[in-house]
């Protein structure tokens, strides 16, 4: 092999490798939502849950004189009713938003985007341009932004192991105070030994709140989404994140048979792209270091061609590591 051939061939793996910084030219303006549901301060819980309800959205941007002030999620709703909030009607927005709110602009990288999500345990992001609210992004848009981009493995690699259960016949508020105890946003519930369905935030949102039921009168089976949707140990992390968006949904639930093995939830997803991602990037520096070195080396020791010509002709030994398995609920 010439010199020239093992120039190509170290311009090639890097090309490969370009995806690492391609990414980086996606920034949250580009797939953020323009369309974003608000609630003013004043609001009450009950309006501003039938908001997300009949929007089918996870959370309203909390106004007030036209700026973001806070925001009202379904995780906030569920922690209300683990704290017994019954009276949905009397309670303000501003008794139960998160408040202050992480803002990013529109020029934001979806990289950097994700990371802070992740830095901060949040889903979402007002997009904010001259202290105005212009759109939105949230874990789901940044998960489908970036997946497409790295070769990710199965889902048992990155799943979720220790998966929280209920009994059917539970109530809604023994289930909620699960949920809000161990910071998750979902439980299976259990009949006669078998999955019979999952309770999430959204369930407890659209099927309770918004429609005022009390939450220590309503049993888990009659508000629970059945039946689950699980996919086996080696379905690919690809095709499980395609499927999460097609059936608008925050997780899979993982079986083997009737053997629940774990869930994959869009945290889980994101948190292995943020992995794959930074392995290219750190490949694709070492590659660019090579190539600066061969020539360096070539320059100096021409003599030395063929040694030299015969070291980098080696396909680059580099590796993802091993993936540690879950072993505690992540929320989604």
């Amino acid at each position: 092999m010439q010199i020239p051939d093992i120039a190509d061939a170290l311009v090639g793996r890097v090309v490969d490798a370009r995806s690492s910084a391609d990414h980086r030219t996606l920034t949250v303006g580009d797939i953020m939502s323009a369309n974003v549901v608000t609630a003013h301060v004043d609001d009450t819980v009950f309006s501003a849950a039938r908001k997300m309800s009949e929007n089918n959205v996870s959370c309203v941007v909390v106004l007030d004189a036209a700026r973001v002030t806070g925001m009202l999620t379904e995780k906030d709703v569920l922690r209300g009713v683990a704290r017994r909030d019954v009276d949905f009607r009397r309670l303000r927005v501003s008794d139960r938003m998160s408040s202050p709110v992480e803002v990013i602009g529109p020029a934001t990288s979806v990289v950097e985007a994700g990371e802070i999500m992740e830095a901060k345990g949040i889903k979402r992001l007002p997009v904010v341009e001259n202290e105005q609210l212009i759109g939105l992004v949230t874990q789901t848009d940044i998960t489908r932004g970036m997946v497409s981009l790295t070769p990710l493995r199965s889902v048992c690699a990155i799943m979720t192991r220790t998966v929280a259960t209920v009994h059917a016949d539970a109530t809604v508020s023994e289930a909620a105070q699960v949920m809000a105890s161990k910071g998750i946003s979902c439980v299976l519930a259990i009949h006669r030994c078998d999955v019979a369905g999952v309770l999430t935030e959204k369930d407890l949102l659209k099927r309770v709140v918004a429609l005022h039921k009390h939450p220590d009168e309503t049993r888990v089976a009659d508000v629970m989404s059945f039946p689950i949707t699980a996919v086996g140990p080696d379905y690919s992390v690809l095709s499980a994140s395609k499927k999460m968006e097609t059936m608008h949904l925050h997780r899979l639930v993982i079986m083997d048979g009737k053997t629940v093995c774990g869930i994959v939830t869009q945290t889980d997803l994101l948190r292995a792209i943020h992995g794959e991602l930074e392995r290219l990037e750190t490949e694709r520096q070492k590659l660019r270091c090579d190539l600066a070195d061969l020539v360096r080396r070539l320059i100096e020791h021409p003599e030395n061609a063929r040694d030299l010509v015969a070291e980098f002709a080696e396909p680059s030994s580099a590796s993802p590591p091993a993936a540690e398995p879950a072993n505690a609920s992540s929320d989604t």
